[in-house]
């Protein structure tokens, strides 16, 4: 058997199984595949953003809840004019809640919002939105 008949029967075969895709133009399912990636400069300003976020929680903040936190990851959310600041807290004394901790960090929005604007050269300020994800286990060291 030749490779050009054993290729025959191979498309054969494969155009009798029906799949997702039949019917779909190749060319449409080429602009679904790919990957959407972060512009560069929304990198960017997540990379002050988490330069500056914590200098502000541990220095500038008078709550002691806020002043315990710890900044995990500071990712674009949406088309850049909403950061995501995910946030931390090592073993504690007394316990707090996750609402507890977001509303602290709701209160302090505008001090960190206003840290940014004067750290960044844009028109425009990102709003923040905060993800607490509870205790960590170990000490950073």
């Amino acid at each position: 058997m030749n490779t050009q008949h054993r290729w025959t029967k191979n498309a054969a075969r494969l155009c009798a199984d029906i799949g997702a895709e039949d019917g779909i133009d190749p060319r449409y399912l080429a602009a679904k595949q790919a990957r959407k990636k972060t512009p560069r400069k929304h990198l960017q300003l997540c990379k002050e953003a988490a330069r500056i976020v914590p200098l502000v929680l541990t220095g500038e903040a008078q709550q002691p809840l806020v002043r315990d936190l710890v900044v995990l990851s500071v990712e674009p959310d949406g088309d850049g004019q909403c950061i995501r600041v995910t946030v931390g807290q090592y073993a504690a004394d007394t316990p707090v809640s996750e609402t507890e901790v977001l509303a602290a960090l709701n209160r302090i929005q505008g001090l960190l919002r206003s840290a940014l604007a004067q750290a960044l050269h844009r028109k425009h300020t990102p709003t923040l939105s905060f993800c607490y994800v509870g205790i960590l286990d170990g000490r950073a060291g």
